[in-house]
């Protein structure tokens, strides 16, 4: 057997690919190959849920995508952060585990036509793969590598939030994984014994503890090898030269909402006439490749405090707390342990239907976008979503070189109704900080900001501020549709060999945070891949 030949190719070491690396593995006669264009997540920066925004800022662990301008955000470019490490974003995600409403997925089964993906057959697969610290359940499993931790302690003014939505009359939920998603309550991270639990450790170290399973990182995906409709291996930047790289049975795309789209498309395997803009041969014309692109847009509202009860400057003076660096280390406990990003609800806007349609996300301090800009003082930050976007947007080429970026444009707010839920988030969460359970410790508004007034202020506000909360999916959709890529067993259409496993394949966008979702999609996809191959 050639060092350059394996029965599976995995393109992309993220939340879905380590996932369908450990189950594919399991299979001792087969052997499977993970490529990963970043580096190790040999770092104390990602093991430490404190540490969050370092993960989130580093260069080393992020590949800093940037959209188009975007027109209804006053000519805006967003910043995109995505991993670029072992475990991918689940290495510098908020660490929060979210699976969305359950009708999400019926919806993707009776809408989209992804047959096989509603509630029923996603429930077991979440459960088979998590390790839920509070007990077995009906709707929650324990035993998996995927543990799923309560945050303790809550920051002071995490419950000062708790105690503000019991005063403006909304509901509390103490799981929003539970049998309804609708209310206030804290967050459940995937965090082990105090320290982040990625995708690289619940699954892909596992797996390589196996002899028949392998990664190699700094390798980057040029393009899927096809030879008479099939995908037979991969061209591969690895140690300085191009090669190839054999797959005797798959070739599994991991790559996430971007990278997946921007392979094919390197590939031959997208819209005709886009490819031959770009000065790519067709392979074969597949046109919603890189199209539908949702993703889940952010504003924040924010309060300065007159205590110091909040976390303030420590994310900021780094060397004043090595103690409790090492006290995370060498005992796992303190401060350190502690994600952040703590307190959270789903209510509904003015325009909802039968589901939340804004997610909220607390946090304890004066947090800017990404936190990039460093800002002294103490505060809180109360960020709100609109889960169901109705804009689409695309990837797609600005050259044939795959270390290049893909164009990402989300055409956020292109739909009026999406502005609509926004503002109307927006002076929901406003009004949550302006409550009396914050009296004792508000000393003034930072935003949206005394200027702002009138509904018609918070439009510009929301056009002005807006930002990413990191959920890109559906560019390589399954299902039925038109622009559908992918079938239901997510073997990409039309191309034999070849399949894509990540948020891409995703109909419509959940209404939460992506990653356990995504790693449901490669658990369920990793048995069909193995059940096909048999």
């Amino acid at each position: 057997m050639s060092d350059l030949e394996f029965d599976y190719v995995i393109c992309g070491a993220g939340s879905a690919g380590c996932t369908v690396a450990e189950r594919l593995s399991r299979d001792p006669g087969v052997s499977v190959l993970v490529l990963e264009a970043g580096g190790s997540d040999n770092s104390p920066i990602i093991r430490t849920p404190m540490l969050l925004q370092y993960a989130v800022t580093g260069e080393q662990f992020n590949w800093g995508y940037w959209t188009e301008p975007q027109k209804h955000l006053n000519d805006r470019k967003l910043l995109w952060p995505r991993g670029k490490t072992l475990g991918g974003s689940s290495s510098i995600n908020a660490m929060h585990y979210m699976r969305g409403a359950k009708e999400n997925y019926d919806e993707w089964e009776q809408v989209y036509g992804a047959k096989g993906w509603g509630w029923k057959n996603a429930l077991p697969a979440f459960k088979e793969v998590q390790h839920q610290t509070r007990g077995e359940s009906e709707l929650h499993g324990t035993g998996g590598p995927l543990w799923v931790s309560d945050i303790a302690p809550l920051n002071p003014l995490t419950e000062d939030f708790l105690k503000a939505a019991d005063q403006l009359q909304y509901k509390r939920n103490a799981d929003f994984n539970g049998p309804a998603q609708e209310g206030f309550g804290p967050y459940q991270v995937t965090q082990k014994n105090g320290k982040r639990c990625s995708a690289a450790d619940a699954f892909l170290r596992p797996a390589l503890e196996r002899e028949n399973c392998s990664v190699r990182t700094g390798a980057m995906v040029r393009r899927v090898v096809l030879e008479n409709g099939r995908a037979t291996g991969v061209e591969v930047d690895l140690d300085g030269e191009t090669t190839v790289i054999t797959a005797r049975k798959e070739v599994i795309l991991s790559g996430g909402a971007i990278n997946s789209p921007q392979t094919l498309l390197l590939s031959g395997i997208g819209p005709a006439n886009e490819l031959r803009e770009s000065g790519v041969s067709v392979e074969h014309d597949l046109p919603g490749v890189g199209k539908n692109l949702q993703d889940h847009l952010d504003v924040t509202a924010q309060v300065w405090t007159k205590s110091a009860t909040s976390i303030g400057n420590s994310l900021r003076s780094l060397p004043q707390h090595m103690y409790m660096v090492l006290r995370w280390a060498l005992r796992g406990d303190g401060p350190f342990t502690v994600n952040p990003v703590q307190g959270g609800a789903f209510i509904k806007s003015a325009y909802a239907g039968d589901l939340p349609d804004l997610q909220l996300v607390f946090i304890p301090a004066i947090s800017n976008p990404h936190g990039m800009e460093k800002t002294s003082g103490h505060g809180i930050t109360l960020h709100v979503c609109q889960l169901y976007p109705k804009s689409r947007g695309e990837i797609t080429l600005k050259s044939t070189d795959p270390h290049d970026h893909p164009a990402i444009q989300p055409n956020y707010l292109e739909e009026e109704w999406d502005l609509d839920v926004m503002t109307d988030g927006l002076a929901k969460v406003r009004d949550i900080l302006n409550a009396p359970a914050f009296d004792h410790d508000r000393k003034a508004e930072r935003y949206p900001g005394p200027h702002v007034a009138t509904m018609s202020d918070l439009r510009d506000d929301v056009r002005a501020r807006a930002e990413t909360l990191y959920h890109p999916t559906s560019t390589c959709a399954m299902g039925s549709g038109e622009l559908a890529v992918t079938d239901s067993r997510c073997r990409v259409k039309g191309i034999d060999g070849l399949r894509v496993v990540d948020a891409s394949v995703m109909p419509r966008l959940v209404g939460g945070n992506t990653n356990a979702p995504t790693i449901m999609i490669a658990t369920r996809a990793a048995a069909m891949i193995a059940e096909d191959n048999a």
